[in-house]
């Protein structure tokens, strides 16, 4: 009989495969194992400054407050924290003179014009012969000659029309393009919506020579709280000089080489008239600019600052009848009195250092830059839970050791609703030097 051929041995190379498998998958799990283990050790420093993006959005509370439009916003990060209606286009009045100071900053950086020049009057900005309680106005007359500064000052301090009126026509170099200068400043500002017919904000029937012959005299400025809150932050920004308005009783300026001096509605007057307030968390209101017509009411943006050194942005419209002179500050200090009552501050305070993040790495180099934070930054929560850092940045070249400017800026694992405009930066703490380079670690 033919000899039976011996079967192929499959079981037996499987069985050496399969111990082949289990070896390898062992080698992996230790490897794993190895890496857990690690973490396990070096994750509490990892995790100062680096953690997952998890946070819910902070929504703004509702502001319970009588008026057309509110608005209250952190000055320095941009996070809106209370709004009423925030998005409604309302009339805004002499809160347009911020778009004119807008025109004036953006030209002296271009280098286009310079404070010191000399704006010789037009006789479209001649208010000499309008009573003075009704059009706010200085001392002037067309041909007379003051400085770009002293008329951009003017707007604010006392809400002098024809320094705007002036001061656009200086910008536009001829007074029929005075309109589509103002609108030009609205688009590179992207306030899509906004309507403006001329820089004082009295409505178009109003605006004397100044009047738009294509436009109803019934028309007049229009934003919303939002747009009006967007300017003032940028202007502020390019001029933080605007937060003394309230320093002096007085506004002088010089007309012809003689100096002139008259009360500043942000003196004496609006002093005694804050002392009255019903303001039980002590606010301090720094002014800024102030709208009156009968279309806006009583309007006001501001500058709050309380007593922990938070600078907020306020912008109200239509809180009362325009001849007001206490309501809009007075709902102005209670609308700030409630985002106070509603949220959470995380304050990251100006020289202090951040939990593992006192230095930076520095790219290429040896040795990591020592830094502070770099002015007063604040996130609002409704709750008293910690923030966390994210990663912390890397210098792309070694600091002067003299530099005190922001050098760079870290985020916090925090999400919130911002004010149109603002940059990635701002929502984020800036550093700056804190001392000399130290040994990488």
């Amino acid at each position: 009989m033919p000899k039976k051929r011996k079967a192929p041995q499959f079981h037996a190379v499987n069985q050496k495969n399969h111990k082949r498998s289990h070896m390898i998958w062992a080698a992996i799990a230790l490897v794993v194992a190895a890496i857990a283990a690690a973490t396990m050790v070096f994750w509490p420093k990892v995790h100062q400054t680096v953690v997952q993006t998890t946070a819910k959005t902070e929504q703004p509370v509702k502001l319970s407050v009588d008026a057309k439009s509110a608005l209250v916003v952190d000055l320095t990060t941009g996070q809106i924290l209370g709004e009423k209606n925030a998005d409604k286009q309302v009339a805004i009045a002499s809160q347009s003179k911020m778009l004119v100071a807008y025109g004036v900053l953006k030209a002296i950086d271009e280098k286009k014009i310079k404070w010191t020049d000399q704006v010789t009057i037009p006789s479209s900005a001649d208010l000499s012969s309008q009573n003075n309680s009704l059009y706010s106005h200085l001392s002037i007359k067309a041909g007379d000659k003051v400085s770009v500064k002293d008329l951009y000052w003017a707007m604010f301090t006392n809400s002098a029309n024809d320094a705007a009126f002036a001061l656009v026509t200086y910008l536009s170099g001829d007074q029929s393009k005075d309109q589509a200068t103002l609108q030009a400043l609205a688009k590179d500002l992207k306030l899509t919506g906004s309507e403006w017919y001329n820089g004082a904000g009295q409505k178009n029937g109003d605006a004397f020579a100044n009047e738009i012959d294509s436009a109803s005299s019934s028309a007049y400025n229009h934003a919303s709280a939002n747009q009006v809150a967007m300017i003032a932050r940028k202007i502020v920004d390019m001029d933080p000089s605007l937060l003394t308005l309230t320093n002096s009783a007085n506004l002088t300026y010089t007309k012809n080489n003689a100096k002139v001096t008259q009360a500043s509605d942000f003196g004496s007057s609006f002093a005694n008239m804050q002392a009255n307030l019903d303001n039980p968390k002590n606010l301090q209101l720094i002014g800024l600019k102030t709208g009156s017509t009968t279309e806006s009411g009583a309007s006001y943006t501001g500058i709050v600052k309380d007593q922990d050194g938070h600078l907020f942005l306020t912008v109200i419209n239509g809180a009362a009848d325009y001849t007001d002179k206490t309501e809009r500050f007075q709902k102005t200090v209670d609308m700030v009195g409630q985002v106070l009552d509603d949220w959470q501050a995380h304050d990251y305070k100006a020289g202090s250092t951040l939990s593992g993040v006192s230095t930076l790495a520095i790219k290429d180099e040896k040795v990591r830059a020592k830094v502070q934070v770099a002015k007063l930054t604040t996130f609002w929560t409704k709750s008293k839970k910690t923030l966390k850092l994210m990663e912390a940045p890397t210098l792309q070249q070694k600091p002067v050791g003299t530099e005190t400017d922001t050098i760079a800026h870290i985020a916090v694992n925090f999400k919130a609703k911002y004010l149109s405009g603002t940059s990635e930066s701002q929502k984020e703490i800036p550093l700056e030097l804190a001392g000399q380079p130290t040994d990488n670690e």
